[in-house]
């Protein structure tokens, strides 16, 4: 396989035998490399412009998912690639913030539905002022259309990538994208 160095040039394979550096493996690395690398450098932005807020950029991500119909927990935990038992203490956190509450639905009083309050939808908003500077830098690299289309091309992905597993069958609930049916019904 011909590997790319970080600068974009190529490594040449030790033996002849690889395939080339546009085959579905090469690309599916290069993939999952890039899409990593630009959620990070995103993700320690974001943190770095919420710290004022005392708000990790995880903390801002699950308040913002739990907006509109809200979310179950192990679909945060599951979107956020935070453990589950980790996911337990940051809704702790935020619920003795006041930024979200538990909901029960009605028909399974069972299952725990997390939503932002009206506290968590100002700090959304108090977030986005500081947000402002980080989405000019990226308007300077990439249209608004870009952008529309890389976030619809990464929503895709992770849908694919979450039901792609062609022995599971079942798709997971990471694909940020994705409300649990019985948000769905709550909101």
């Amino acid at each position: 396989m011909i590997f790319s160095d970080r600068d974009g040039t190529e490594a040449e394979p030790t033996d002849g035998i690889l395939p080339p550096g546009d085959a579905p493996p090469e690309r599916l690395l290069r993939l999952a490399h890039w899409t990593s690398t630009a959620s990070r450098h995103l993700r320690r932005r974001i943190g770095e412009l919420t710290a004022a807020l005392e708000l990790s950029d995880s903390e801002l991500i699950v308040v913002w998912l739990c907006g509109g119909g809200g979310r179950v927990q192990v679909d945060l935990a599951a979107a956020t690639g935070i453990s589950p038992a980790q996911m337990s203490g940051l809704m702790e956190r935020l619920r003795s913030r006041g930024l979200v509450a538990m909901h029960r639905l009605a028909r399974d009083r069972r299952r725990q539905i997390w939503r932002a309050t009206a506290e968590g939808q100002s700090l959304l908003v108090s977030a986005a002022q500081h947000l402002n500077d980080l989405a000019a830098c990226l308007a300077d690299h990439l249209s608004d259309e870009e952008q529309r289309v890389a976030q619809s091309l990464c929503q895709r992905l992770a849908e694919a990538a979450a039901s792609g597993s062609r022995s599971a069958g079942k798709p997971s609930a990471a694909a940020p994208g994705l409300l649990h049916p019985e948000c769905k019904e709550a909101a």
